[in-house]
């Protein structure tokens, strides 16, 4: 019975969104990948907003619908919901008057209606980008294996998983009908799944390392102040540099990414570089609790990505933390949060970071069972390399462990997921000003009661 109503609500929410696409017929830009989606999102709505009416919504198969008409929910209870079906018909006019709709369209799984064939059903993007693939969401992903699969090495296993990711994140593209294809060149099985699958009404750019791409990268820096991207953009084949710079965000070498499939869509819809330069260093910010630099206590620099984590964003931020501790010889702290949602692949991906904390961190603060389970063992064989190991039980624990004895001077990088790890709540507690909380993820009424339960 509640399988039919779910199915229900969302096709009641479905056809009115798609209602609301027909009479508003926005240009809609849609955002695929495991890590970027919501980084882009922000990214394209900093240029595009100065140039037409634009809107960003995602991204599921809920979010999606309810952000096209006009609804975001607050407590997601009965109530809520049945509030919204009764309002949904009404609400296909919130478009009105939009000229550019940025759809992150997350996927969770290989089946419907959490996939891409069924994000597609409600919309299909004029422009569609497709960031990456990495592990994330590997546990949903697993039913798809078969028995024969289900009996590889959690190596190749892994693989074939990452594999499931891309070939259905690329839909977004080889199913679409999208007049323009933006995708990572570098990324294998992007690449594999998006050449020769694409129809010739489709135009394909790509970005990457190699200067053939329509988008090379040039340097990256970073520092305490800020980060610093340089570019090579290809047109009419020169290549042109730019430079983007970002005060007081620190932010990895792999927003590279972000940032050109930005520019790609940007050119694209005839804004000029100058424009497009000017409006990302003004206008671009990220949502709390990804790359968020707030002051500590003990003269600490803290580096809040708590909102969540896969093995490439920590390894992407464990980079980024140690150029920064290098250049300004300064202990780092690291206060990691178990990696959710991963399946059988949670040993192998746990302990693909254990090995990159070594030799890294000076203070390796654990927070949840698997990190217990998983790098604790790993970090304690090379014990000699770190000044201190703990593990917590939750957040707030070692919120109040730091508190008490955190390093003077530190750098402090916070990372984990948020399905009952919720790291915030540790940085709450270690936050030189205590009016900054509000700079923090899951703050809301809905998240506070979660976590008090």
């Amino acid at each position: 019975m509640l399988t039919l109503l779910k199915s229900t609500l969302l096709s009641h929410l479905r056809k009115n969104a798609q209602k609301a696409l027909l009479k508003s017929q926005p240009t809609i830009i849609g955002i695929a990948g495991s890590v970027g989606k919501s980084s882009t999102r922000n990214a394209l709505e900093s240029v595009l907003k100065e140039q037409k009416k634009t809107l960003s919504v995602g991204n599921s198969e809920t979010g999606i619908p309810l952000g096209i008409l006009g609804m975001r929910p607050s407590s997601y209870s009965k109530k809520e919901w049945l509030q919204m079906a009764a309002k949904a018909s009404f609400s296909t006019d919130f478009l009105k008057d939009t000229e550019y709709l940025i759809v992150e369209m997350g996927i969770d799984d290989p089946f419907p209606p959490k996939n891409m064939e069924y994000l597609l059903s409600i919309l299909k993007p004029h422009i569609a980008i497709s960031l990456n693939a990495t592990a994330t969401h590997t546990e949903q992903f697993e039913k798809s294996l078969t028995n024969r699969e289900k009996e590889l090495p959690d190596e190749k296993k892994r693989e074939i998983i990452i594999d499931k990711i891309a070939l259905e994140d690329t839909k977004i593209i080889t199913q679409s009908d999208c007049r323009l294809g933006i995708y990572n060149a570098d990324d294998p099985d992007v690449s594999r799944h998006i050449k020769d699958k694409v129809p010739s009404s489709t135009v394909l750019k790509t970005f990457g390392d190699k200067n053939t791409n329509d988008i090379s990268y040039g340097q990256h820096s970073v520092s305490l102040d800020g980060s610093v991207f340089k570019l090579f953009v290809k047109i009419d084949d020169k290549r042109e540099e730019i430079s983007l710079s970002f005060k007081d965000y620190v932010l990895p070498k792999e927003y590279r990414e972000v940032f050109a499939a930005t520019v790609l869509v940007c050119l694209d819809l005839g804004i000029s570089l100058p424009t497009i330069i000017s409006s990302l260093e003004k206008n671009y910010t990220l949502p709390r609790g990804r790359s968020s630099l707030l002051e500590g206590i003990e003269k600490s620099s803290i580096i809040d990505s708590s909102y969540n984590a896969s093995k490439a964003s920590v390894s992407a931020f464990l980079d980024l933390a140690n150029t920064l501790k290098k250049e300004t010889d300064r202990p780092l702290v690291f206060l990691f949060g178990d990696m959710r949602e991963l399946g059988n692949e949670s040993k192998i991906e746990h302990e693909d970071i254990a090995q990159k904390i070594i030799g890294v961190v000076d203070h390796l603060y654990l927070v949840g069972p698997q990190t217990r389970e998983f790098i604790l063992p790993v970090v304690q064989q090379s014990e000699t390399s770190f000044k201190e190991i703990r593990w917590f039980d939750n957040a707030v624990r070692a919120g109040e462990f730091m508190r008490e004895n955190l390093p003077k001077n530190a750098i402090v990088l916070v990372k984990g997921s948020q399905n009952t790890i919720f790291l915030e709540e540790a940085v709450k507690l270690i936050l030189k000003n205590k009016s900054d909380e509000k700079l923090l993820c899951r703050q809301d009424d809905y998240w506070m009661k979660i976590k008090s339960s």
